[in-house]
């Protein structure tokens, strides 16, 4: 089983990237908003999320990872996952962590999609103009670049300490970008292999 974590600033191309990975490695994509969207619709935790969403709170981690939980507990015996979205904070990493270690496994590798706030801004106000979208401006952006800054340096310090993070450069095409993250795994897999039979 490999298990693998994606981060990446708005624009960075994160959502295809981790769609791009799945395919290829044969790993399940668990995205936080496609969970979420799903379970809020016809899942168990349904009507607590709906509750929250719909006044206008954020989900609690506490349903969070129960719903993440219970997703992974339905894949374990598939060839692992590709989380994207998630975790968001130190205490849904913690519990990831906890989770993972509770099933024999573990997750192996963190990849960081480094992209300036630039081009970050410049990507997404482009799409903005076909996707129509309104809150893809460049004032939005740099906003929400700045949120993910904030949000996502204590979990690359966590999975730092961890020597589990693998830093790509998103600004090439996507293609190239892949390519990148293709090598690196295929690069890994032997070492993540002797470490999941050992472990």
């Amino acid at each position: 089983m490999l298990n693998i974590l994606i981060f990446g600033p708005p624009g960075a191309g994160k959502g295809t990237q981790a769609s791009l990975i799945a395919k290829q490695f044969k790993l399940k994509h668990l995205s936080s908003g496609d969970l979420l969207r799903q379970e809020r619709e016809n899942g168990v935790l349904g009507r607590q999320i709906r509750k929250y969403q719909d006044s206008g709170h954020l989900v609690p981690d506490s349903l969070i990872i129960k719903m993440f939980e219970a997703a992974v507990a339905k894949e374990l015996k598939g060839a692992g996952f590709i989380f994207d979205g998630y975790p968001r904070n130190l205490r849904q990493a913690k519990a990831l962590d906890k989770f993972f270690k509770t099933h024999g496994s573990a997750l192996h590798l963190v990849i960081n999609l480094k992209l300036s706030a630039t081009e970050a801004a410049r990507r997404v106000v482009l799409r903005g103009k076909t996707s129509g979208r309104s809150d893809d401006n460049r004032k939005t952006v740099l906003s929400r670049f700045q949120v993910y800054l904030v949000q996502t340096k204590p979990l690359l310090e966590y999975y730092k300490k961890q020597k589990k993070i693998l830093h790509i450069d998103g600004r090439p095409p996507v293609p190239e970008v892949f390519k990148q993250i293709k090598i690196a795994i295929n690069g890994l897999l032997p070492k993540l292999k002797k470490t999941i039979l050992n472990g």
